[in-house]
């Protein structure tokens, strides 16, 4: 859309989950995924405990989010407050809608940075009951850029 100040932000829900796909039928684990990924940009992984409110990341969301790595559970309310005010409603509302309808979402949206600017973040969640029966939400997370199409001169 012409004019628009924030043309790459966006927001999905997703109507049905798609299957999950086993990894293991082709020899590799999920660290070897996450690994993958993680070789050029930062990438990291996300948990959301819905009976406790309890939030788990990777090392590489401590990194994109601009704190230091610390074990064990992070403040939710913390982790919101930190996008941009326009956008913290619509991070709530992804992970609300993805547990009430047992699904997923993904999004592009702002989150601040130290200098108080702002950087564009990508996410994706979706909902699953775990092996203990508990409910979460679990995703990924990586800074946002946009793809600039190179070509390469063969001579």
């Amino acid at each position: 859309m012409k004019g628009d100040p924030h043309p790459q932000l966006s927001i999905e829900i997703q109507d049905k989950p798609r299957p999950p796909q086993a990894m293991e039928d082709i020899g590799l684990g999920d660290a070897c995924l996450l690994d993958a990924l993680a070789q050029f940009d930062l990438y990291g992984v996300w948990r959301i405990d819905l009976e406790t409110g309890m939030v788990y990341w990777s090392r590489d969301v401590f990194e994109i989010y601009g704190i230091p790595y610390h074990d064990g559970p992070v403040d939710i309310r913390k982790a919101i407050e930190a996008y941009h005010p326009d956008d913290r409603a619509l991070v709530s509302s992804c992970i609300e809608e993805a547990a009430a309808r047992k699904t997923g979402y993904r999004f592009v949206l702002r989150l601040q940075c130290a200098d108080g600017g702002f950087k564009l973040v990508k996410s994706s969640g979706r909902y699953r009951v775990n092996q203990d029966g508990r409910e979460e939400i679990f995703g990924t997370f990586s800074q946002f850029h946009e793809r600039v199409r190179a070509v390469a001169v063969i001579a």
